[in-house]
């Protein structure tokens, strides 16, 4: 499975399984936010009192691979397959250096 590397601000409440916002940096350095379900995120334990921020995972599927106009390595993803996550705004769809990517076998 791909992930994106994703970093978690805020642990936003205890209804179960447990909150947290995380934030996404894309290939343009825009700023995205997810509100989410903690186990989607992370193995960790989190709770109110953890420190943060701390490193997280949102699952992805790569769309497609290219290289940016400075010749990094870039890829399009997608984060509605395999759970359904979405940024705040509702985009599933973002550009992101190849090398906040990575192989997985899912936080949850």
């Amino acid at each position: 499975m791909q992930g994106v590397n994703v970093l978690i601000a805020k642990y936003l409440g205890d209804d179960q399984p447990g909150w947290v916002e995380c934030n996404l940096t894309d290939a343009q350095g825009r700023a995205w936010r997810f509100v989410e379900k903690l186990p989607i995120v992370t193995r960790d334990s989190l709770n109110a009192s953890s420190a943060l921020p701390q490193p997280g995972v949102i699952a992805c599927e790569i769309v497609s691979n290219s290289v940016d106009v400075a010749g990094h390595a870039i890829a399009e993803i997608d984060t509605t397959r395999p759970w359904g996550v979405e940024s705040t705004e509702g985009v599933t769809r973002f550009v992101v250096r190849a090398e906040q990517l990575m192989n997985f076998e899912g936080a949850a």
